[in-house]
């Protein structure tokens, strides 16, 4: 006899006698769904589950070949190809989104999602009838013409023009920066919202001074950035050439300077002023380290 791994080993008769069970008794550790099981007590798992299928075997027949649930069209259940998500005789346990599955209750659920499938199929093949017969409606009326140049909109444009020589034609002018919206506008105004300008006032006079205020603003930066920059030089520093810019001072650096000082980090118990003073780079009285450094090697000796 060869094993069950290679195609081969007992039937299921021949199972089901060797476990002396009775027909219908499911095997102590199923964990699948037995009907009616959770309401009887007192008794072995296996004569209750052979009980059971007594009694369902004279209440509910089985199910006829084809049958498919009330208000499912069997057409519109594809069969599964490995690739199509939705299809009939869904496996339960199946954790992916089925449409309209969370209103469905009190069937298996077999039988839920194959009315889900099917309401899909079917809403989805409406809606692309309806979407066909709207695009074929489109095509059938005529394309719009522009009537740019039609003469009759032109002997109107002459004939107002004619009769209203102070109206302009066309609207050439743009809104006011500073006109207040009407009410109901919900966009962003500014300065209106945190500020006391928009507290105790109608929406109008809220909106035209919070507009105002800001504009006056944008004026004011915009003639700041439009006036030059003046630079105020000593004598001393106009007369330094272009590299003479130091940045470590004679007087120390400034407590909490973030930049880097050299050598600092070598010297303790000091002030920050007391220990950046007393660094080379600050001590100096040249106009940059360089000099000070050439005057230091000079002095060498040889």
């Amino acid at each position: 006899m060869t094993s069950i791994a290679f195609g081969g080993g007992p039937t299921l008769e021949q199972r089901r006698a060797f476990a002396g069970l009775k027909y219908g008794t499911h095997v102590p550790g199923y964990r699948g769904y037995c009907p009616q099981i959770k309401y009887r007590v007192g008794r072995t798992y296996g004569d209750n589950t052979n009980e059971l299928a007594q009694t369902w075997d004279h209440k509910q027949p089985a199910e006829p070949v084809g049958y498919v649930p009330i208000g499912v069209q069997q057409s519109r259940l594809p069969d599964s190809s490995g690739d199509n998500r939705y299809t009939k005789k869904m496996v339960p346990g199946y954790t992916g989104y089925i449409p309209r599955m969370v209103f469905k209750y009190g069937n298996t659920y077999k039988e839920g999602c194959d009315v889900c499938i099917d309401e899909f199929l079917t809403t989805k093949d409406g809606l692309d009838i309806k979407r066909v017969d709207l695009q074929r409606t489109v095509r059938s009326y005529p394309k719009l013409q522009a009537v740019a140049q039609d003469p009759k909109v032109r002997d109107e444009l002459n004939k107002y023009r004619d009769t209203h020589p102070t109206r302009p034609l066309f609207m050439e002018d743009r809104k006011a920066f500073t006109e207040p919206p009407i009410p109901g506008y919900k966009g962003f105004i500014p300065r209106i919202g945190t500020t006391e300008l928009g507290l105790g006032g109608r929406y109008h006079t809220t909106t035209k001074n919070g507009l105002e205020s800001f504009a006056k603003e944008t004026m004011h930066h915009f003639a700041v950035q439009q006036e030059p920059i003046k630079v105020e030089r000593g004598d001393d520093l106009v007369k330094m050439p272009s590299y003479a810019r130091r940045l470590y001072l004679h007087d120390g650096m400034i407590p909490k300077y973030t930049g880097y000082c050299p050598q600092r980090r070598f010297n303790f118990g000091n002030t920050y002023g007391d220990t950046t003073r007393s660094l080379n780079v600050c001590k100096h009285d040249m106009a940059c380290y360089g000099d000070f450094a050439n005057t230091m090697r000079q002095s060498a000796p040889v």
